[in-house]
């Protein structure tokens, strides 16, 4: 099962996703965060991954991407900092604001 929710700032959009980024739910992520680049291309996109408890090889691709694009990816826990500092080459940031 995967969970996202958006909340729209003035200045950021951030998208809070629970659960497992796997095999079709990494679909789900990439049409959401597809909407919402296209709906507000100046604003920041920040995906918080706290609440995710699994991540497939196609779901690190997707971050991979997302991050590539300009999404500041955001979380905590081993597995999850871990993952984050893969993808970006920096220690994570943990706020998500």
């Amino acid at each position: 099962m995967l969970r996202i929710r958006v909340e729209n700032q003035p200045k950021t959009t951030m998208l809070y996703v629970e659960g497992k980024l796997a095999g079709k739910n990494v679909d789900e992520l990439r049409r959401v965060w597809t909407s919402i680049r296209n709906d507000s291309p100046g604003k920041e996109t920040v995906v918080d991954l706290c609440s995710v408890r699994v991540v497939d090889s196609n779901g690190k691709n997707l971050l991979c991407q997302i991050h590539g694009w300009g999404t500041r990816l955001a979380g905590n826990g081993l597995c999850i900092s871990a993952l984050i500092e893969e993808i970006t080459g920096a220690q994570p940031n943990t706020d998500p604001i």
